[in-house]
């Protein structure tokens, strides 16, 4: 079940590099403008601020499976869309269905792995299908842009919608809940007290924060490098390694979290030490060994942070409350790169948005401490 879910939420970041793997082509497909280049690509995580909760009552109302399955049909039905059109409107429906589509799928995989691994391997399991999206943007980086010389840039769009219609067959063929879930009565309503709300926002925003932080790095780390005397291509190959070495270790760092427990003492340490590295390539400047040791930092929460929300409410509401969660994460992702770019422009300061990027961490390990606190104030009502 575990690898087929995980493969199901790679095929995610696969499609989500498809436009940027051919940027070059569609701008002269499309006359596109850079601006338009950028909003294209994120067109397939803005969705996730107005249907995420959506995606979860529905889960609640109709069952994980079933949300799983329309999320990758309309993951093909929006690739397909864009590899047979030479119309810009219609590249940008399709992009927003198959973003839709995949925040479908990721707000129900994420309570269907929790369904299944509750308990002892629920850390572990979430490190796999955390690794599932840079795994699946790696992968793109490297693929498409062969097979687009190739085949055109409508490779680049086919590829990944072939990967879904083969998730979608996967999950359709083989997935089914466990049985202390199965027989959950369905519900199309909200459940939720206005504690395990809040709770559920605040865990959201712990993962928000914690990726807003990690994701500023790509992004701005290689303006910052050339700002540094870098090259373009070795800022983009120095900056890319921090990738790399957190794709192993978020599985293994989440195995060893889970062996010795003191999760949270794990990830109060990884906000901190991250944070500080981050701030030392502000300080001192970038470095290869710098970028590896912290993308290995960077890897102890990922797994660990997900298994947060579980903890917001009973199991029958899940489904909402993973629907919450991504509400927050989708928003804090369109909003706060946008602001790590506007306070670089009003300081002037290439190293702005990296210490940006150490901020991000130490509120993520502040809306973990505010987690925590609810919670005690939960137990004690």
């Amino acid at each position: 079940m575990l690898a087929v879910l995980t493969f199901a939420r790679t095929t995610m970041g696969f499609q989500f590099q498809s436009v940027a793997a051919v940027s070059a082509p569609l701008n002269d497909a499309f006359a596109l403008s850079f601006a338009a280049l950028g909003t294209l690509i994120g067109l397939y995580l803005l969705p996730g601020a107005a249907v995420a909760l959506p995606g979860g009552l529905l889960a609640q109302r109709f069952g994980d499976k079933r949300i799983a399955v329309l999320g990758l049909v309309a993951m093909t039905l929006g690739g397909a869309l864009m590899t047979f059109t030479d119309n810009a409107g219609v590249l940008t429906a399709g992009r927003v269905l198959s973003g839709c589509g995949a925040v479908f799928l990721n707000v129900v995989v994420t309570k269907m792995v929790t369904d299944w691994f509750a308990g002892a391997g629920m850390t572990t399991a979430f490190g796999i299908l955390v690794s599932s999206w840079p795994l699946g943007i790696a992968l793109g980086l490297v693929v498409l842009p062969s097979f687009a010389g190739v085949w055109g840039w409508q490779a680049a769009m086919a590829v990944p919608a072939a990967a879904t219609a083969l998730a979608l067959i996967l999950i359709a063929a083989v997935y089914r809940a466990p049985a202390a879930r199965a027989a959950e009565a369905a519900r199309f309503t909200f459940g939720l007290t206005p504690r395990q709300t809040m709770l559920a926002i605040v865990a959201g925003l712990i993962w928000t924060f914690y990726n807003v932080g990690f994701i500023i790095i790509p992004a701005f780390g290689p303006a910052y490098m050339i700002a540094s005397s870098y090259g373009p291509a070795a800022a983009g190959a120095l900056v890319s390694t921090m990738i790399w070495t957190i794709l192993p270790a978020i599985p293994l760092a989440a195995f060893v979290a889970q062996r010795f427990g003191r999760a949270d003492l794990a990830m109060h340490g990884s906000f901190l030490l991250v944070a500080a590295g981050i701030s030392l390539v502000a300080i001192f400047g970038p470095s290869l060994p710098a970028f590896a040791v912290i993308g290995l930092l960077f890897a102890p929460p990922a797994g660990l942070i997900m298994t947060v929300p579980t903890q917001a409410a009973p199991a029958e509401h899940r489904a909402v409350v993973m629907g919450i969660y991504f509400t927050c994460y989708y928003v804090g992702m369109g909003l706060l790169p946008a602001l790590a770019g506007y306070l670089r422009d009003v300081t002037g300061n290439a190293a702005t948005p990296i210490w940006f990027a150490a901020t991000m961490m130490l509120v993520a390990m502040l809306m973990l401490l505010l987690f925590r606190a609810l919670q005690r104030g939960t137990r004690t009502e």
